[in-house]
């Protein structure tokens, strides 16, 4: 078994071939190409010449897609791993230089030794979905920004006038690129039909009207089926953390926040009006309250029993019924 470790960067692939983790003597001298079509296919052609079976690469923002694709279309097996699974990984053992090639090296150690877990490629449309909705959540970010810049500056008389007039004028101009980006979204998926059946599902949840919608179905889109509701939640970093060894160390229980920070901060506005409009969610959070959890403790809550609740609907093709989730009554 070959295994093929690719250090992605903006520019460069830098990639090692490794044939038996114990015998650095097997290990292919490091080839590096550039980061381009053209590259990929010298990669590729590469890899079928040494009879590789896998590749392994870090995701690393956006620059390792091009080169995913690449390969799945080549039907050549690949892994994308979390940076943090790769940089715990040299950390045990005990790796003390880090550089281009020792990273290409160590992620050829990782694929030969650790479980390898295969990328799935999203479709066009998804993927499309995908970058909007990122897109759409950096201009709400952007707005936000600037209504607490103006909110400041209006609160002082000396400000002068042309940057309190900027300051309008660019968020007027964010809202329509808003509302561009989220009409765009709204015909991608409805030109899917599996995209609109989701959508249709997720807006059928108290809580979510179409624009958090848009946002929670393009990082849901992209993940692999297979994923239980459980993944999900750790994806989402919103699995419980903390710290316990003997008598001295004992952390407060907390979420881990390690997963997709978008995705659990698209689902926050959404798990508020449940909390408010889902009568079985608010009486279940009340309970929680009521048990010493604070508020906010019982906002995160609802937010994983949204996320149980929204793969289940994926899953069996249903909409949304909160007495699956929580065995209270409805209150009346």
């Amino acid at each position: 078994m070959i295994t093929v470790g690719v250090d992605v960067s903006a520019k460069t692939l830098d990639s090692r071939f490794l044939s038996d983790p114990e015998q650095s003597a097997k290990v292919t001298p490091l080839r590096c190409v550039e980061n381009t079509p053209k590259g990929h296919g010298e990669l590729i052609k590469a890899i079928r010449a040494s009879g590789a079976t896998r590749v392994v690469c870090e995701a690393t923002g956006v620059y390792h897609l091009d080169l995913a694709f690449a390969l799945v279309e080549a039907e050549i097996p690949l892994m994308v791993c979390n940076p943090r699974q790769i940089k715990h990984f040299i950390q045990a053992r005990l790796r003390n230089t880090q550089s281009d090639p020792i990273d290409a090296y160590e992620l050829a150690q990782f694929g030969m030794r650790m479980k390898f877990v295969p990328w799935r490629a999203p479709s066009a449309a998804a993927y499309a979905l995908h970058r909007i909705a990122r897109a759409l959540h950096g201009y709400v970010e952007q707005a936000t920004a600037t209504k607490n810049r103006l909110h400041a500056a209006e609160a002082v008389r000396q400000t002068p006038k042309i940057l309190l007039q900027s300051m309008r004028e660019e968020l007027a101009f964010n809202e329509k690129l808003q509302k561009r980006l989220t009409s765009e979204a709204i015909a991608l998926i409805k030109a899917d039909v599996q995209l609109q059946r989701r959508m249709d599902l997720l807006v059928s949840v108290p809580g979510i009207a179409q624009t958090s919608a848009v946002q929670l179905l393009g990082e849901l889109c992209v993940l692999n089926d297979d994923l239980s509701a459980k993944a999900w939640v750790k994806l989402a970093g919103l699995d419980p953390s903390g710290k316990r060894s003997g008598t001295s160390v004992k952390t407060k229980p907390c979420i881990s926040r390690r997963g997709n920070a978008k995705l659990r901060g698209a689902l926050f506005m959404p798990a508020m009006a449940a909390r408010r409009w889902d009568k079985r969610l608010s009486a279940w959070a009340d309970k929680l309250v009521g048990a010493g959890k604070t508020k906010l403790q019982a906002i995160v809550a609802v937010q994983r029993k949204l996320l149980h609740g929204i793969h289940a609907m994926f899953a069996t093709n249903t909409t949304w019924d909160s007495s699956r989730l929580v065995a209270l009554p409805a209150s009346s």
